[in-house]
């Protein structure tokens, strides 16, 4: 609608002169006055739904395409290939959205084929070689810059991957700070991502030098074409074959021609090459959550017991076992604790932290099996927006636990207060409860899990010492029957603990409190 509207503009402006100026008729004017405004209505109107629908079109590609990698990652169908979290950030991030601009080349580019096949049908009502150039020299012209966009679509390719590196590593660097810190890796960590970045510069500039030309290339050429058609409208007014009225026609036609021509040979060339660059990494991530990696053990050749018997090994020195129905403590410093609770979320990330379940090293296990045997919960819990019961109905516990678990967690004196109960809303990330009534509802919520397993990192450290006790107590009692590991320092809670393993400051031995 929009490029047929575009085109038809000439064309009244050129029937007005014939029929209204060159007459002196007042009333054809303004009659033709009023055909092109609604003709501008017409192509405003068609451009603003089609340029809604678009985005609309574009938001939803990129939710569906989130979505179906969130669940790639989260639930892979096997053992998924080991991937930074940077680069999986960057990849649902910038390359999603790359790759979800390739549905305009679903909308625009087929508006710019109508409108020059418009332009080229007006053109051979005017003058049937003006129309026949068009038809013949509009393909060649596409054809001709297509050929040209290829050293430009190869760079913008290997563009997409130096950026997709080194957001990935500027995402780790800020996400495992305090290991780097804790190790004394800064400079090094810093002179990585220099590197990564210089590359993603120097990668840049040559994308947008190969780009730079193919735009000057294609303008040329565009051009060119359109004043040749331009030339022979002037050629042919001058030997009387088409009025002044049609030469302003054709010419105002050619102007339009331009803008199609354009988009054509440069944005939908633009778009596709960065859409097929960012396509193929999410490709390349997806297909990694399901493969199958060649020697790894499978969940048929190693199952495990309900409640398998975990194993955490550091350093190869440092090991502590939990037994099946064991509530176990790990006291130890902050830097060992965050890599430990790394390994158990991430496991076979840290090499020199070990896992394992009933023997089996956790990183060869299928993720879903691994997950429905052990719970992790890190000490930074995050609250889902919504209400209390929301959080803690989480997929897979059963509903009938929550009120235990919440009163295990000692929320009962929240509950009791807040305006709505369960449905009481908690904010946005929990913004309307206090820290320690967060960490409390993240505590129920891990609870109500009833993991076989339970893993938790200072699960009281927002909390008063009152309030600390009690839920040292209830945890043990709510925990019976089901392995429980704890890393924290707290002494309320190593004290109700079977077994302490204590890794501070060179010290390793495990003893009944």
């Amino acid at each position: 609608m929009h490029q047929v509207g575009e085109a038809l503009v000439p064309v009244i402006m050129g029937a007005a002169i014939d029929n209204a100026l060159a007459a002196g008729d007042l009333r054809q004017l303004l009659l033709w006055l009023l055909v092109l405004g609604l003709d501008f209505l017409f192509l405003s109107l068609g451009f603003r739904f089609a340029a809604q629908l678009t985005m609309r079109a574009v938001q939803l590609t990129q939710h569906r395409l989130r979505a179906t990698l969130s669940t790639s990652v989260v639930h892979p169908l096997q053992r998924m290939t080991k991937r930074a979290d940077g680069d999986i950030l960057s990849t649902a991030t910038n390359d999603v959205a790359s790759a979800s601009s390739a549905v305009t080349i679903g909308v625009f580019p087929i508006g710019d084929v109508a409108g020059i096949g418009f332009i080229a049908v007006m053109l051979c009502m005017i003058h049937w070689p003006l129309g026949v150039a068009v038809f013949v020299g509009a393909p060649l012209v596409v054809i001709a810059t297509g050929n040209l966009s290829r050293p430009f679509a190869r760079r913008r390719q290997q563009l997409q991957t130096l950026l997709a590196s080194a957001v990935a590593k500027a995402a780790d660097l800020v996400a495992a700070y305090r290991i780097i810190k804790g190790i004394g890796a800064e400079e090094e960590a810093n002179r990585r991502y220099r590197v990564s970045s210089r590359e993603a510069l120097t990668g840049a500039h040559r994308s947008n030098t190969a780009l730079g030309r193919y735009l000057a290339a294609s303008g040329t050429i565009s051009g060119t074409f359109v004043a040749i058609v331009g030339g022979l409208a002037a050629w042919f007014a001058i030997e009387g074959h088409i009025t002044v009225g049609e030469l302003i026609t054709v010419v105002g036609l050619t102007q339009v021609l331009l803008a199609p021509l354009f988009s054509l040979t440069s944005n939908a060339v633009t778009w596709w090459a960065t859409a097929v660059a960012s396509s193929a990494r999410i490709i390349n991530l997806l297909a990694g959550s399901a493969q199958q990696p060649h020697g790894h053990t499978t969940d048929a050749a190693a199952p495990l017991a309900a409640t398998p018997t975990t194993e955490v090994t550091v350093g190869g020195q440092e090991s502590i076992r939990i037994e099946p129905g064991e509530l176990v403590g790990i006291r130890t410093d902050d830097h060992t604790a965050m890599r430990i609770m790394t390994a158990l979320l991430a496991p076979g990330t840290d090499g020199d932290v070990q896992i394992t379940l009933d023997g089996v090293p956790a990183e060869d296990l299928e993720r879903t099996h691994y997950g429905s045997r052990i719970t992790v919960a890190p000490h930074a819990a995050t609250l889902f927006t919504g209400t209390i019961a929301e959080n803690l109905d989480t997929p897979g516990a059963p509903p009938e636990l929550r009120a235990a678990a919440a009163s295990a967690a000692a929320c009962d004196d929240f509950l009791t207060t807040a305006p709505d109960g369960w449905d009481s809303h908690v904010g946005e990330n929990g913004n309307r409860f206090s820290g320690g009534q967060r960490q409390r509802v993240a505590l129920a919520r891990a609870l109500a899990t009833d993991a076989p397993v339970l893993v938790l990192h200072d699960p009281t450290t927002a909390v008063d010492s009152v309030t600390e006790t009690a839920i040292a107590d209830r945890l043990r009692a709510f925990r019976c029957g089901r392995s429980t590991l704890i890393v924290t320092n707290a002494p309320a809670l190593l004290g109700v603990c079977d077994r302490v393993a204590d890794w501070t400051a060179g010290r390793n031995h495990a003893g009944a409190l």
